[in-house]
């Protein structure tokens, strides 16, 4: 290719090349709006689902932990008992008055 022809080809690019842009200003047109509008809805609906899961999976592990600690104390406390107590609790015929 001469010189003539490269700055023909290089002016032709340079008179396209505004229409293959696309929307920099703002007023965005609707497509450019629409598609970023979505982009974000997608953005939050997945936080939401990761923060959900999380919280999920905490709860469940404070029920485990708060399930294994009742079990624990409650068979901890099963030979707890006050001597004067547990001679009562044997006793079937305690006259009360």
């Amino acid at each position: 290719m001469s010189m003539n022809e490269d700055s023909h080809w290089q002016n032709l690019v340079a008179l396209g090349a505004a229409t293959c842009e696309g929307e920099m200003e703002p007023p965005y047109g609707f497509v450019t709006n629409t598609l970023a509008r979505l982009r974000d809805e997608r953005r939050q609906q997945l936080l939401v689902e990761r923060i959900g899961m999380r919280a999920l999976f905490a709860s469940l592990g404070l029920l485990l932990i708060m399930t294994g600690l009742t079990f624990e104390l409650a068979h901890f406390r099963q030979g707890d008992l006050e001597p004067g107590l547990r001679g009562i609790l044997q006793v079937e015929n305690v006259q009360i008055s």
